[in-house]
């Protein structure tokens, strides 16, 4: 691993109002670009890509349309036509910005994301937020900069990585507190919504995200980014603590339908993985221990494959290499894996604890975790 990236990897009844239709106009000046310079526009919302394209005319061009609420969105700049070198890709030239109700204004001398942007009040928040939370995010190059000064021996050292994880998710942590704290005193603010959604990991308490979600302004909840951040709130209480586990059938390795409800009367942990995920298989080693440790007690594991079927070799080899005797199922859709959707996993690895009852007791037990929680199942 030649380089390390730290990153953050987001049921309400909304209201009625929402935004009303948000017309826009965009104004380009980029050098002297002409044609077969163009220009590209993309969107994405109601699970459709929409690409407008416009000539370039002495370095400007200009987009109008309508958007159902303020958006992320693209602008490409392809400065010729000439025709696709595999072996001489060109650059991409493409700035992501935020598109709302306003004539937004994009100059630069020779490239569109180098663009300075002007007459956009969401623009000029996004770089504020930005430069409030860079001294933070500078931190994440500070760990960066000392792995790739370390020896291979030490990169590959697990105690030396658990060292690095740890400072890691303490400024994680320290990002997701700055950010909840600009969305409580900026509930009006758009950026509020976006701050607010990349808050939330794959295993984030849905209950809390929930209370959040309603001090943020109505016309916010409704916006395209709010309906699918409810949506994902409501799918996320359905795998919270407490809560019936969803059932599934899903195949096992020689074909064989296996259901989740099989296992009622147990304790069954639900691990979502797949035989390309590095943290899974580091993680394997201790569902090794654990189930060797308690299955005789009536613990049991299900593991989900978020294999493609193109990878099935490699995860019934994953199986063997890792030496995981208990059940393996999945239908090989990779992400798609109808179990990973009903459960809203998003990030891998993943898993669920339930109890005999059907009831989810804990989830993302991962390293030592899994092992107190069993045991302290166990010494009762």
């Amino acid at each position: 691993m030649k380089n390390m990236k730290w990153a953050l990897a987001l049921a309400c009844v909304l209201p009625v109002l929402g935004y009303a239709q948000q017309n826009y106009t965009l104004q380009g000046a980029v050098g002297k670009l002409d044609k077969p310079a163009k220009a590209y526009l993309r969107l994405n919302y109601d699970g459709k890509e929409r690409i407008d394209s416009v000539d370039m005319k002495n370095g400007k061009f200009e987009f109008k349309g309508s958007i159902p609420s303020p958006m992320e969105a693209h602008l490409r700049i392809i400065h010729d036509n000439a025709p696709f070198d595999p072996a001489k890709p060109p650059k991409q030239d493409i700035l992501p910005f935020f598109i709302e109700s306003a004539t937004i204004k994009f100059v630069a001398a020779d490239s569109i994301k180098h663009a300075k942007i002007s007459g956009s009040p969401l623009n000029t928040e996004n770089e504020r937020v930005n430069t409030m939370l860079k001294p933070i995010y500078d931190q994440y190059e500070v760990l960066n900069n000392e792995y790739k000064a370390k020896s291979l021996a030490d990169q590959q050292d697990p105690k030396y990585i658990k060292t690095l994880e740890d400072r890691a998710n303490a400024i994680q942590q320290q990002t997701i507190d700055a950010k909840l704290d600009y969305v409580a005193k900026n509930p009006k603010s758009y950026m509020a919504l976006m701050a607010f959604n990349s808050t939330l990991p794959p295993e984030f308490d849905a209950l809390k995200a929930e209370k959040i979600f309603a001090t943020l302004d109505p016309s916010l909840q409704n916006s395209i980014l709010g309906k699918d951040l409810a949506k994902r709130i409501a799918l996320v209480k359905k795998t919270s603590e407490g809560v019936e586990a969803q059932d599934f059938t899903q195949p096992d390795v020689n074909g064989k339908p296996v259901k989740l409800s099989d296992y009622r009367g147990k304790y069954v942990l639900i691990d979502f993985w797949a035989s390309w995920c590095a943290p899974c298989r580091r993680e394997n080693p201790n569902l090794v221990k654990s189930y060797a440790k308690y299955q005789k007690q009536g613990f049991e594991i299900l593991g989900v494959s978020m294999d493609k079927a193109a990878d099935k070799a490699k995860w019934l080899k994953a199986i063997e290499d890792d030496g995981l005797s208990w059940k393996q199922v999945g239908d090989l859709k990779g992400w798609e894996n109808e179990a990973g959707v009903m459960y809203d996993v998003k990030a891998i690895p993943m898993n669920f604890l339930v109890d005999p009852n059907g009831k989810i007791i804990a989830k993302y037990l991962r390293g030592e975790e899994l092992d107190k929680k069993l045991a302290e199942i166990f010494s009762k």
